[in-house]
Formats: C-alpha cells, sequence, structure tokens
C-alpha cells in the first residue's frame, strides 16, 4: 500500500524534474542529497494533490515518513518533513520521540532539522511535557549538534510560553562550541524569545558575555 503511494508520488515528481535545476539545488545543499530540481511552489502543489489522496487511505504515518525519508532525492524528505505538519494533536504519541531522533540524526542538514525541530518536536513537548526533562537531558548531552540544535529552537513557535530558564541552561552549556549552526540556534532562539521578552533577552545577553553571531542574531530586536 505504502509502496503503491509512493509510486504515485514518484511519477509525479519525475515529470517535473529538471537536471539543471538540480545541478544547483545540490550545490546548494553542498551536494549532501541529489535532487529533482523541483522548486517548493511546484513541489508543493504536487504534495498538495498527493495529501489528499492519502486522507483515504489507513496508512501508518511513520512507515509512510520512513519509506519517503528512503528516497534518494531530496525532494522526497521535505515532503515527509511537510507530512509531519499535517499530523492531528491527537495522533502524536508518546514513544514519537524515538521516530523524531532518528529522522534528526539521519540524512541530517538544517532544512530538514530545523522544520521538525520547530513543528512537530515542539509539538510533541507541548503534549508531552513531562518528557522534556528525560528526552531533552540525553539530546542535549549527545555528540550529535543536529539534537543539540533542535534542543535550541524546539520552543521557536512558543511565544510567552518558552521555558526561558530551560533556554538559558541550554546556551550556556554550548556558548563556547565552535559550531556555525549551533551558534546560529543560540541567536535566533534568543532573538525570537526577544519579541516576548526584551528586557529579560538582553540582561541575559550581557550577563554571560555573549559574543560573536550568537550575539548578533540575538540583539536583532533589542533596541
Amino acid at each position: 500500500m505504502i509502496t503503491e503511494h509512493v509510486n504515485i508520488l514518484r511519477k509525479e515528481l519525475e515529470k517535473h524534474q529538471n537536471p539543471v535545476k538540480a545541478k544547483g539545488m545540490s550545490a546548494y545543499l553542498k551536494n549532501r542529497f541529489d535532487c529533482y530540481g523541483i522548486k517548493a511552489p511546484v513541489r508543493n502543489e504536487i504534495q498538495k494533490k498527493w495529501f489528499s489522496q492519502l486522507k483515504s487511505s489507513e496508512v501508518n504515518h511513520w512507515d509512510l515518513i520512513y519509506n519517503l525519508w528512503d528516497q534518494k532525492q531530496r525532494e522526497y524528505q521535505y515532503i515527509a518533513v511537510d507530512y509531519t505538519k499535517k499530523i492531528p494533536k491527537k495522533d502524536i504519541h508518546i514513544d514519537d520521540h524515538k521516530y523524531l531522533e532518528e529522522l534528526i540524526t539521519t540524512k541530517s542538514w538544517w532544512e530538514t532539522v530545523d522544520l521538525l525541530a520547530s513543528n512537530y518536536v515542539g509539538r510533541y513537548f507541548q503534549k508531552f511535557p513531562e518528557q522534556i526533562d528525560p528526552i531533552i537531558t540525553r539530546w542535549r548531552n549527545s555528540d550529535n549538534f543536529w539534537l543539540n540544535r533542535t534542543c535550541l529552537i524546539f520552543q521557536l513557535k512558543y511565544k510567552e510560553e518558552v521555558d526561558f530558564d530551560l533556554l538559558k541552561s541550554l546556551i550556556v552549556q554550548y556558548q563556547a562550541v565552535d559550531e556555525f549552526f549551533i551558534q546560529k540556534a543560540i541567536g535566533w532562539s534568543l532573538r525570537q524569545y526577544s519579541k516576548f521578552n526584551p528586557k529579560g533577552v538582553k540582561q541575559f545577553i550581557n550577563e554571560i558575555e555573549l559574543e560573536g553571531l550568537a550575539r548578533r542574531e540575538a540583539s536583532k530586536y533589542i533596541s
């Protein structure tokens, strides 16, 4: 059943593939992935129709997501991530963190990790706040910096509900880490929260003497 659905999707994607654009897209992704060369607006139209067809099928969403994740072209992973956004809250289960961790640490790059972290991961912890301490403790101490980045940005859409104490402790832990994606995430998380607590963010970045990229990003909305 799942293979049939993915084959239908594959036929549509192959109709719209563009070898010239594919080279450019792969280059943008540091040649880590092959691409069909399909720009987002076209892909969105294709996946919208495909998602609609899936509604009448009783497929296990994680089996479907894994199947898409296993496909060669990067567009499949984008579609998988967008599919996770459509999973209703009632269908988010306590064991989902296992699947999320596998996606975050497999075929990892910022464009999929960031969308997973700020959407499904964020929603997961809102539904199961008791899972934050055990899971974030494991992820924050992982050698995988994509899991570390996820810890920093999963609250991006929490607005004033951000656990600022947790975020501050993560930033202090990673402040000296010389990794672009970590420093960028530190700044991004603080910049986003500064929309709701500018005084607190300003006081914090001065208190810990945040520097460089992280400080520049964090200070964008602070006068």
